[in-house]
Order: structure tokens, then sequence, then C-alpha cells
């Protein structure tokens, strides 16, 4: 009995001691989230966070609605789809269509946060890998200049934001110029340039041939005949009596130094890649002519298509789930074929070649189609 009170006391008296508590469980990590200094010291992550840059691109002209449907060559079969705005000219700041044809204003102004969150954070970022850490940078300068270039076409001179806003700042700004706009993507573009060369290729991402295929494309609209002030305002009674024309078109400066810097960027261009066959000098046989037109359209790299042709691809649309944002429905991701497919094969066949192209093509013997001519028009029926 003397034992067990002793042993009681000893309990008592280890119980009046201090004693320390472990709070550690209480700083936890969320698991739904990354913290921005976990994002920047890890190429991994870092590496996410741009990816995330490109979703913005959408399914690059693989929407539903094709691109195709918007032009003479196709017509888009399903209706209430708001792409009549193109096809009718009735594009408004009031009716902007379908916001997967007509690239949207608040998204393109939310994926260059993106891009310039990532243009801010990397020259700081503490991961070891250099080359990665230079080929982010380029491809978020790129991808800030492509979603800025959509602007441009779209709304006209947009107001240049080249850093992410933080809480409590003053939002307010005003829109640059056209000319402004042009200056500031082709400089994106030449860091870009700059960062992806000798980087190697990787379908889907962006390269240095993507961002001179860039620049040509913008240096070549803003020498055009709708972005010179005079000469659109002499064509155009809308833009004649526009009272800010210096946001859709220059209003000053040297047209010809314009169309020769868009020469040169084309130059450049085909200076460092001459494409798929250009050096052709004479007409090819029926079966190298088919095998070269399966090759362009294919993209090359496929078993039927010769790898070379991927030479005509300076920025593609990979169909992979990498860099978009996919639908939670059963189809899920790119869904060409059931979006075009004849609707006898339970498809949807949304965009529908006219007639008029489907006559374009030849026969194979190479002669032009001629409905008038029964050998051409209806050899289906003697076979």
């Amino acid at each position: 009995m003397k034992k067990r009170r002793i042993l009681i006391l000893l309990g008592l008296a280890a119980s009046l001691l201090p004693m320390s508590c472990n709070e550690d469980f209480l700083e936890t990590q969320p698991l739904d989230s990354i913290s921005a200094d976990a994002t920047w010291s890890d190429g991994a992550l870092s590496q996410a966070f741009v990816f995330n840059v490109y979703s913005f691109l959408g399914y690059g002209g693989f929407e539903e609605e094709g691109l195709a449907s918007l032009t003479d060559e196709a017509m888009f079969t399903h209706s209430g789809r708001g792409i009549n705005v193109i096809t009718e000219g009735s594009l408004s700041p009031a009716g902007t269509g379908n916001d997967r044809i007509v690239p949207q204003w608040d998204e393109l102004y939310l994926a260059i946060r993106q891009a310039n969150i990532a243009i801010q954070e990397l020259p700081n970022s503490t991961f070891e890998d250099d080359g990665l850490r230079d080929r982010l940078l380029g491809e978020s300068h790129f991808l800030r200049a492509y979603y800025y270039h959509q602007l441009m076409r779209y709304y006209g001179g947009a107001p240049l934001i080249d850093r992410p806003y933080g809480l409590n700042e003053d939002y307010s700004i005003a829109r640059s110029t056209y000319a402004e706009n042009v200056d500031f993507v082709t400089s994106d573009l030449d860091k870009a340039i700059t960062l992806l060369d000798g980087k190697e290729y990787t379908p889907g991402r962006a390269s240095k041939l993507s961002a001179m295929g860039l620049k040509s494309r913008v240096l070549l609209y803003a020498a055009s005949d709708l972005r010179d002030g005079p000469t659109a305002s002499a064509k155009s009674s809308v833009l004649s009596s526009y009272p800010n024309l210096e946001l859709v078109a220059y209003t000053s400066g040297d047209r010809m130094s314009r169309w020769n810097a868009a020469k040169d960027a084309a130059k450049a261009v085909l200076d460092e890649t001459m494409g798929y066959k250009l050096d052709l000098n004479a007409p090819v046989s029926e079966e190298e002519a088919v095998q070269n037109h399966i090759s362009i359209s294919m993209g090359g790299g496929s078993a039927i298509g010769d790898p070379a042709a991927r030479s005509e691809l300076l920025f593609e649309r990979t169909h992979t789930p990498l860099f978009t944002v996919e639908s939670n429905w059963p189809l899920g991701g790119i869904h060409q074929g059931i979006n075009n497919d004849p609707n006898g094969y339970h498809n949807w066949a949304g965009n529908t070649p006219i007639q008029q192209l489907v006559d374009d093509y030849q026969m194979m013997d190479g002669s032009d189609f001629d409905w008038n001519n029964p050998r051409t028009c209806c050899s289906s029926l003697y076979q």
C-alpha cells in the first residue's frame, strides 16, 4: 500500500511540471493549391503555371464551329450559335457572337494577367535549370504577344498592361493607340525570339519560329489598307467619321516603312525554314502530288505523311488535353470526329463544305471538274 501511495504522489508531481505542446499540426498546407514560393522554386511547377497560360488558346480553330464556316468554304449547320456575326458582317460591341469564335475582351485580359505573372516571377525564380527558365520566359512573352495581337485584331488599340495588378491599386488605364500596340507586341516577340533561339522544338509549344511567324503576321496587318488611317478613311465612311481613328489605324508615319518591315519579317521566316517543297521548279507526278497533299494536310510526322511537312507548322495546337481546359462532358477534349462526321453515322455534321468548294477539286487525272461533262460529273454512275 505504501508503494502504491508513492507512485500516485509521483504521478501527481509529474502532472504539475510544465509541459510543452507540439502545435506543428496546426501549420497545414492547402491540398488544392500551391504557394507562389513553391511554384517559382521548382522547374516543373513553373512549367505547369506557363502551361495554364497556353490553356486560353482554346482549341486553336478546332472548335465545333470550324474556321472554314467563317469563310465561303463551308456552312455551319446548327443555328443559334452566334457565328452569323462573322458571316453577315454584323459584329459589333453589342453583339460579339460566340465566345469560341470571337475572343472575348475579359478572357484575353485574364490570359494576359497570367502571362504577366510568369514574366514578373521567372527572372527571380530559384530552380537551377537556366535553359528551362529562358524557355518558359520566352513562351510567356510569346503568349502575351499573341493575346494582345488578338485584342488588336478584334477591338483595336487596347490598354497595355505589362505587370499583374495587386490589391487596392488604381485599375483605370486609357486605351493605347494601335501603333503603340504594334510596338508592344513586336517588342515582346523580339524577346521571345531571343529567349527561344536554340531551344528544342516541341509540338504544341511556342518556338523561335512561332514568334517570328507571329511577328510577320502582325506587321503585315499593320501595313494593310485597313490600318493606314488616310487610306482607310478614304475607303470607309464609318472610319472617316470615327473620332478615335488612332485606336484602329496609323494616323501618321511612313507607310512604305511599314511594308518594308512586314517584308523583312516574312523573309526572316523563310530564311529560317523554307517550308515544305517550296523549291520545286516543275510539276511533279500525280503520285507525288497526292503524297505532298496528304503530307501537308496531315502536318507530317504521320504514318502516311512526310515528316518534312512539319516545317509548315510554325505554331500548332496538338490534339491532347495538355494545354487546354477540357470540358467535363463524356466526349472530352477535341472531338473533331463527332463534330463533323456524317450524322448518318451518329455524328453531328456540323461544318459541311459547300458544293463550290467540292467542285474546285480536280479529278484523279488532273482535269477540272465540270457538271456539263458526263465523264467528270457522272463518272461514278458508270463504275
